[in-house]
């Protein structure tokens, strides 16, 4: 099974593709967080999902595209880009919270 993690681990072992398809999933997630932030201008970015186990191997890389094509650098703070806290379990633990 393919996942998010085999491709950064891949990366690290110095495979091409999958350094051309980590590179991609950043760029495309880049264009789209900062399209969001762009419009929203939101104070913190909270991301979800089994890469964000790959940590600062996918936050800097992040944080540096955002940084460099949102409006407004200089004169409006960039948002904080964090991975989730509760990870996966985030939408069991919401859903069980709604039953409280």
């Amino acid at each position: 099974k393919v996942r998010g993690k085999t491709a950064f681990d891949a990366m690290r072992m110095g495979d091409a593709a999958a350094t051309l398809v980590v590179e991609s999933y950043i760029y495309y997630l880049g264009e789209g967080l900062t399209n969001c932030v762009n419009i929203l201008q939101p104070e913190v970015v909270c991301l979800g999902g089994g890469v964000c186990g790959e940590g600062d191997s996918l936050l800097i890389p992040l944080r540096e595209y955002v940084e460099k094509y949102r409006f407004g650098r200089g004169n409006i703070r960039q948002p904080r880009i964090v991975c989730a806290q509760l990870g996966n379990d985030a939408g069991v633990i919401g859903a069980a919270m709604l039953g409280r």
